[in-house]
């Protein structure tokens, strides 16, 4: 009966099944959960390096958004609540981290695109103090530039336009629209790159490896494969 070919694919299988749910002795033990400090460590470093890289977030539509990806992401079980008192700590800390990452693309603020426009006028400088004679029958004119208040104060609300292009993006994604995603994802680094020059990048990079190891480290899929 031991030799029957379908007798000993029954016992490989069952033998399978018990060192995955970890019931047979000879089955190796799940790893250990990584101690809450660990993502919450890290994201005050990637705290750290995004307000040395980027700074403070400066519109309420950052706090907004990134307060919905952490509800959202807690809510659909992407995240992992921590234990005890690392608890709202983290909430806390994953929302100002989203917050400093989502300046990246909706932190573009005021910008007066024709500041630079300027026009020449000549203009007769008046003399202080005791002058020469001459300089009333010679008087001395100038060249200044002088600007336009109605086009160069004139200004636009980037962050209110990158958000738009935020929200399109979701919604492209959402309805798995790819054309229309990758045109607006294309046209949202556009308007962006003025910003993104803004930036120092020496620790924006460290800045978005630490924030995704400290998300990643809090997420479903690496509590799944750490105990396999």
């Amino acid at each position: 009966m031991d030799d029957h070919p379908n007798a000993v694919d029954l016992e490989t299988r069952i033998e399978r099944i018990e060192v995955r749910l970890n019931l047979s002795g000879s089955g190796q033990t799940a790893a250990p959960a990584p101690h809450p400090a660990l993502p919450f460590l890290i994201g005050i470093a990637a705290a750290v390096t995004g307000y040395l890289g980027i700074g403070i977030p400066q519109h309420y539509y950052q706090g907004l958004f990134s307060i919905l990806i952490v509800l959202f992401g807690y809510h659909r079980g992407l995240l992992r609540r921590m234990r005890g008192k690392w608890k709202w700590p983290q909430i806390l800390l994953n929302v100002l981290i989203l917050c400093l990452l989502l300046k990246l693309f909706i932190g573009g603020g005021v910008s007066r695109p024709f500041d630079w426009f300027k026009l020449p006028a000549i203009t007769k400088v008046t003399p202080l103090g005791v002058q020469p004679w001459y300089s009333a029958v010679v008087p001395n004119y100038t060249i200044l530039w002088q600007a336009l208040p109605a086009i160069t104060d004139w200004s636009v609300d980037v962050t209110k336009i990158q958000t738009f292009l935020l929200l399109a993006i979701f919604a492209g994604a959402l309805f798995r629209f790819e054309p229309f995603t990758s045109l607006a994802v294309f046209t949202l680094l556009i308007i962006s790159l003025p910003a993104f020059l803004r930036y120092d990048w020496d620790w924006v990079v460290p800045f978005i490896i630490l924030c995704g190891v400290s998300i990643y480290l809090q997420t479903r899929v690496y509590a799944s494969r750490h105990r396999e």
